[in-house]
C-alpha cells in the first residue's frame, strides 16, 4: 500500500522532490500560498485550507529558504506543521548506509551519499551532495547540490551549505549560518552569519 503525503510548497525543490519520489509514496497534492503551473499534483490550497481539510494528512516540507538563504522562514513552516507525521524520502540512486540515521522529515535527493551520519529533521541532502562519516547535524539543515561535508562535522540547526562548498573535517558550524556556494570551510564557524570564499570568512 502507497504512502499518501502532501508536499508544502510549488517551487523549484518541490518539483525536484516529485522527479526522485520513491515508489510507494503517493503524492496526494501540495500547499502554496497560490496555484503553480509547474506542479502536476492536485493543489490543496494554501496552509490554513490545507489544516482544515486535511488535518492528519502526512506531509514533507519543500519549501526551500527565504532571502540571502536565510533558514528562519523554513523553520517557521516546519514548527507550524510538527502535529504532522513527515516522512523521510530517500531517492532510488542515493546511498544511505546502514549505520546512518535520518530524522523525521528528511530528504536525500538524487547521487547524494550519506555515510555513517546522523542527521536532525527536515534536513534536505541534495543532488550528488556528500556527508561523510560521524557527521551531526541539527534540525532545518540544507546541503546544497555537490556539496562535500568531511567526517566528524557538526552543524547547528538551521544552515544552509551552498551548492559546490567543502566543509573540513572536525569542523563545528554555528546555528543560523549560511555558507556560500563553492565555499571551503577550513576552521570552526561559531557565530552566525553569511559566510562564503576561499578560505571561507564572515560577509
Amino acid at each position: 500500500m502507497k504512502r499518501k503525503l502532501a508536499l508544502i510548497g510549488g517551487g523549484g525543490h518541490a518539483v525536484s522532490l516529485m522527479e526522485m519520489m520513491p515508489g510507494d509514496v503517493d503524492v496526494a497534492g501540495y500547499v502554496d500560498v497560490r496555484q503553480r503551473d509547474s506542479m502536476v499534483v492536485p493543489y490543496l490550497g494554501n496552509d490554513d485550507e490545507f489544516a482544515c481539510r486535511y488535518p492528519e494528512m502526512p506531509v514533507h516540507i519543500a519549501f526551500v529558504m527565504g532571502e540571502n538563504g536565510s533558514m528562519a522562514l523554513r523553520k517557521k513552516v516546519i514548527d507550524s506543521y510538527r502535529n504532522h507525521d513527515m516522512p523521510v524520502l530517500v531517492a532510488q540512486s542515493a546511498l544511505v548506509t546502514s549505520h546512518s540515521a535520518l530524522g523525521r522529515g528528511c530528504a536525500v535527493m538524487h547521487r547524494a551519499v550519506i555515510n555513517s551520519a546522523t542527521l536532525g529533521e527536515c534536513n534536505v541532502v541534495n543532488t550528488g551532495a556528500i556527508v561523510e562519516h560521524g557527521v551531526t547535524t541539527g534540525s532545518n539543515v540544507f546541503i546544497g547540490p555537490g556539496a562535500v561535508v568531511c567526517g566528524g562535522v557538526t552543524i547547528g540547526c538551521n544552515v544552509m551549505i551552498g551548492a559546490g562548498a567543502v566543509i573540513r573535517n572536525n569542523v563545528t558550524i554555528a546555528d543560523d549560518s549560511v555558507i556560500g556556494m563553492g565555499s571551503v570551510v577550513t576552521k570552526d564557524i561559531q557565530n552566525s552569519g553569511v559566510y562564503a570564499g576561499n578560505p571561507c570568512k564572515k560577509l
